[in-house]
């Protein structure tokens, strides 16, 4: 559709608001006349136009995109030959279905349209009946009214016009409401062939028919053991799995059947047709594929001969013997004993890939014509590019959704080969416990929705994690390692959990940790938690406290200081105690002490520059490294005389210091401000310090006074050293 660009539909595309929507944001513009396509091209939907729709582009230069269903053309092809051999052409069906309305046009609009009883009774009698349907009727109806149309003309022609997929969707949702305590039929409302499978299922059980899964109401399934689901033609699949997905959701013990449209199996006309007095001629419409062998079976017709009357008019010209078209009875006859088993559906058969193309794949199966796997049956999520899944050479299993399709191509499909294969491991895993890894593929209810081994599974929300999660959207897209804990085989029913792993392995690591684990050991570690104490790190199994006063050699005010959750550290073990299952771990003495080598980086009478980071009455202490301080006596912070520290300096202040002293075994340096700092970085003398007051201590007092507190000083900031 990219080699068009921009183009527009004459009418919704497809009966479904949700696809209709999609494609109006994907640029698919819906008119209801050529007149409003403005250049671009026209997409002719599957259910056909009238032919002078065509001759009316064509005179516009208008281009063409023609998507009528095949079997729609097939019936609009037959319309225009009976109306051209002078049958008068009824369509059972409605009037107003836009598929009716393009039949019609193939008539010249000769044809009548009848639905019911009424209808029929205002035809007049003709002496030819061409009987055609729409394909999406059941086929009750058209034998019902079929059968009332017989003595309205001598010769009556009745073609079976119902779309295969259609009838056998319409068979197939019949047989599943009957063992059923509900139906759920999907679809757009004003879907011909969806409102007609609701009506059907309603004559069995109580019916419900929504058109997404927004609209599925829980309450409505309560109380019921089974439901059957079941949906239009025109119903993509994502919505379907959206649908039984959330019913699956809603209700752990719900079961669920759903009719797939493609796993349906025409049946053959019943034996009987309707008969009356006239000449009746019944024909099939089918797939020219549908016995690849042999001819055409569209083309067969078969008279059947009818019994007269006593009532009837001696001057009555007798009806037509019984005929048969030429090869058709050497077809019945044939004896395929010998022949070999042929491809069924259901079948799952292995295949290489030959082509992969932008929406499908194909598959040589050993026939005479490949098999195609659409975009959708392919993986069970949907995939951007699909070499990403298959390449050519591969040889794969799938399995056979139909026998063939207009194209006479087999419809295969891997996921559900896949899932076929997957069904056996799960039931086996279920049983050794193997582990099982699964992508997340969405939050759903409840948990998660997982693709494991091509099938979906249900992972409960309590399961996914030892402790409680409350955002599930963190794991869309990721893998779980997952352990099949409920399987039934029969509804494809998975349930999972990641949560038994971890704790298995949670319980056999703490078992080994105590085992194991000694003081004076160096242990890696996870920071799970942060408090105002301190840390809790994950030993593998085993939490240990990590003390705010053990994060750092240098000062710590809280530990997101120092660490974070979630980081990997390696700690020392200060302390295990067995029996209260406590154990004290320090991160600093897994480092070097910065105090052991502070001789190699700093010598006396040099220069450095050290951050203040607290003050005293006596001093203040500066930082020079992480765990490395040293004392800035009052003395020392100036060349006069300072009362207070925070007078001249103030705490966080970057200043430069010399080396005074350096006691490496007490861990104590001693620092001058006074004596590195000259020129205009020198404090400033306080102004509220007056001239006389500097003046009246001179002299030995004043010597005598800063070395007797610088004494006190070095006494006080030891023993606060040896507290801290």
């Amino acid at each position: 559709m990219e080699a068009y660009g921009p183009v527009c539909s004459l009418g919704e595309l497809i009966h479904n608001p949700d696809v209709v929507a999609d494609l109006r944001r994907k640029g698919v513009a819906v008119i209801d006349d050529l007149s409003e396509a403005r250049g671009r091209p026209v997409l002719i939907r599957s259910h056909g136009v009238a032919p002078e729709v065509f001759n009316s582009a064509r005179e516009q230069g208008i281009v063409i995109i023609d998507t009528t269903c095949p079997f729609v053309r097939r019936v609009q092809e037959r319309a225009e030959e009976l109306t051209q051999q002078g049958y008068q052409v009824v369509v059972i069906g409605s009037a107003e279905h836009p598929e009716v309305r393009g039949i019609l046009g193939w008539t010249g609009y000769k044809a009548v349209v009848v639905y019911d009883r009424d209808d029929i009774e205002r035809l007049p009698f003709v002496e030819k009946l061409g009987v055609l349907s729409q394909t999406t009727q059941t086929r009750e109806r058209l034998y019902r009214v079929a059968g009332e149309l017989v003595g309205k003309a001598r010769e009556v022609r009745i073609y079976d016009t119902i779309c295969r997929a259609s009838l056998a969707r319409q068979e197939e949702a019949t047989a599943i409401a009957s063992q059923v305590s509900m139906m759920v039929v999907i679809g757009g409302r004003n879907s011909a062939n969806t409102c007609e499978l609701a009506e059907i299922c309603r004559r069995c059980v109580p019916t419900v028919h929504i058109e997404n899964a927004a609209e599925l109401d829980p309450s409505l399934l309560k109380g019921m053991n089974s439901v059957g689901v079941t949906a239009g033609a025109s119903t993509p699949d994502w919505i379907i799995e959206e649908v039984i997905g959330g019913m699956s959701m809603f209700d752990e013990d719900l079961e669920t059947q759903q009719v797939s449209p493609q796993e349906a199996t025409p049946e053959v006309l019943p034996d009987e047709a309707p008969q009356s007095e006239a000449t009746v001629l019944l024909e099939t419409e089918t797939s020219p594929e549908q016995a690849p062998d042999e001819a055409p079976q569209s083309e067969a017709t078969v008279l059947l001969e009818t019994e007269t009357s006593p009532e009837q008019a001696p001057d009555e010209a007798p009806p037509e013997p019984v005929q048969l078209e030429p090869g058709q009875e050497e077809m019945m006859n044939l004896d395929f004993a010998g022949t070999p088993r042929q491809i069924q559906q259901g079948d799952v058969i292995n295949g290489t890939v030959v082509q992969v193309r932008d929406d499908e794949v194909l598959i040589d199966i050993g026939g005479k014509s490949e098999g195609v796997i659409p975009r959708q049956e392919l993986a069970l999520k949907s995939v951007d590019n699909l070499h990403d899944i298959v390449k050519e050479g591969d040889a794969i299993d799938v399995f056979v959704l139909r026998i063939d399709n207009d194209e006479g191509h087999l419809i295969l499909s891997k996921k559900r080969a896949d899932r076929a294969g997957a069904l056996q491991q799960v039931e086996q895993a279920l049983d050794t416990k193997e582990e099982m890894a699964g992508e997340v593929l969405k939050v759903v209810k409840g948990g998660l929705l997982v693709d494991v081994l091509g099938m979906r599974g249900f992972v409960p929300a309590s399961l996914v994690e030892r402790g409680y999660v409350g955002d599930l959207d963190k794991y869309v897209g990721k893998m779980l390692r997952l352990r099949v804990i409920e399987f039934d085989k029969n509804r494809g029913k998975v349930v999972l959990s990641q949560k038994a792993i971890l704790q298995e392995e949670y319980i056999q690591a703490q078992k080994e940790l105590w085992e194991t684990i000694q003081p004076g050991e160096i242990r890696k570690g996870t920071v799970r938690h942060l408090t105002s104490f301190g840390a809790f790190v994950d030993l593998g199994g085993v939490d240990g406290l990590l003390h705010i006063s053990e994060l750092s050699w240098g000062r710590v005010k809280h530990p997101s200081e120092a660490v974070q959750e979630g980081e990997e550290v390696e700690v020392y073990v200060i302390s295990v105690d067995r029996d209260s299952k406590r154990i004290s771990l320090s991160l600093k003495q897994a480092q070097a002490n910065p105090w052991k080598t502070v001789d190699e980086r700093y010598q006396i009478g040099q220069n450095i520059k050290g951050t203040i980071v607290r003050m005293v009455s006596f001093g203040a202490f500066v930082e020079l490294e992480p765990g490395v301080e040293g004392l800035v006596h009052i003395s020392r912070l100036a060349d006069f005389r300072v009362a207070k520290p925070e007078d001249v300096i103030s705490a966080g202040q970057e200043v430069d210091v010399k080396v005074l002293d350096i006691n490496k075994q007490d861990q104590r340096i001693s620092l001058s401000i006074k004596d590195a700092m000259r020129g205009e970085s020198k404090p400033k003398r306080p102004e509220r310090e007056s001239r006389n007051d500097r003046e009246a201590v001179a002299g030995d007092d004043q010597e005598l006074s800063q070395n007797l507190g610088a004494m006190i000083g070095v006494l006080q900031a030891q023993s606060e050293h040896q507290d801290s």
